[in-house]
């Protein structure tokens, strides 16, 4: 869906809770990301999982991005249909349903796929075969995270030479997502290193390796900066979270979405209760409050602690400074955890400088098959 004007207006105005974007804030988190990547030479594909817009992928490969990365095929097909023309889908694609799709979509635009496994790799090859086609692969290593992926060393490469045999099936390269580390500099500079001795392990085995593609947002810029890797796929970059700033990759001022929630009831003191809850905020929680964990940081009021949702309610343990907090005031949420957060919306509210100048679809809203 196409960006939809909307008449000026003051947050104030605003229903809540909505999803609301700086703009200024957002471009800039993107031009930063695609100086980065000419910079450090390597290919920007950033994960769109992150904003699920057409109009912000759009953003993206102006700046300079190669293409999108997935996760499911509906995000690629909400994508394909709005003209993105280059996709990874970074997942295992498994699934007699999802076959037909993925070969048709295959057919509109440039596709990759993650594979870790033969009976991943096998029916996909059947399937592309029978269509008389050529599928892409990359296979997916295991570099610490213990979820998806092949160990490396002798099972990748095995893995490499069983696919590199099956018909319908061409390997495009490697790659991986790590996770988050206490350290991101150290974590992502291992990580790249990891890949890169990989893919020259396939390559002298005589495994043609094309891309080496890693990083998240808080290891890209270190993994980036390897030699020999080829791709780099942020994508909590373009908004921030609470997340980024607590594994110092962020600031505060860097997060480009925020929750705004009204306060609905002030039941004591201490105590506020705001409009959004679990259907609003993700149920994720991390250690952002002096009081302990929390669903998000308020901006301004980064010690509050808002520490249980229910659907539609939000508890916040408020600091002294924040007591003058009143029934019907806004607060600004800074997300845990902005993917998850994104996918409950419908729509985000753009607005540069306090006022709104349109609204953009989450057009691969809830798109999880």
């Amino acid at each position: 869906m196409s960006a939809v004007a909307a008449p000026l207006a003051e947050l104030e105005t605003l229903d809540t809770p909505a999803l609301v974007v700086d703009l200024d804030r957002l471009e800039a988190n993107i031009a930063r990301w695609a100086a980065f990547a000419r910079e450090a030479g390597v290919k920007l594909r950033p994960h769109a999982k992150t904003h699920k817009c057409v109009e912000i992928a759009r953003r993206q490969i102006a700046a300079g991005a190669v293409g999108l990365t997935l996760a499911k095929i509906g995000e690629a097909e909400v994508m394909a249909r709005a003209g993105v023309r280059d996709v990874f889908l970074a997942y295992e694609v498994v699934g007699g349903p999802k076959l037909p799709r993925l070969l048709s979509l295959a057919r509109d635009v440039s596709v990759r796929v993650g594979v870790d496994s033969p009976e991943v790799a096998e029916p996909l090859a059947e399937a592309a075969a029978r269509a008389g086609a050529t599928l892409d692969v990359v296979l997916e290593v295991d570099t610490g995270l213990g979820r998806c992926g092949v160990a490396p060393g002798e099972p990748l490469l095995a893995l490499a030479r069983r696919v590199a045999r099956l018909r319908g099936l061409r390997i495009a390269g490697i790659f991986t997502y790590r996770g988050y580390r206490p350290d991101p500099e150290a974590a992502g500079r291992e990580e790249g290193e990891i890949m890169v001795r990989e893919a020259e392990r396939l390559r002298k085995a005589g495994i043609p390796v094309d891309e080496v593609s890693v990083g998240s947002t808080p290891t890209g810029r270190a993994a980036g900066r390897v030699p020999g890797v080829t791709e780099i796929r942020p994508g909590t970059y373009v908004f921030n979270d609470a997340t980024q700033v607590r594994w110092g990759v962020a600031t505060p001022d860097e997060c480009a979405l925020v929750v705004l929630a009204r306060v609905i009831s002030r039941p004591s003191p201490d105590v506020a209760v705001l409009d959004a809850g679990s259907k609003a905020l993700t149920a994720e929680k991390g250690p952002f409050s002096s009081a302990g964990d929390s669903h998000g940081v308020i901006r301004g009021y980064p010690d509050c602690q808002i520490d249980r949702l229910w659907e539609e309610h939000g508890r916040v343990r408020l600091t002294a400074d924040a007591r003058h907090l009143r029934v019907g005031d806004l607060v600004e949420i800074i997300p845990t955890h902005v993917c998850p957060t994104v996918n409950l919306a419908r729509q985000l509210v753009c607005v540069r400088r306090g006022r709104v100048e349109e609204t953009w679809a989450v057009a691969a809203r809830a798109q999880v098959q």
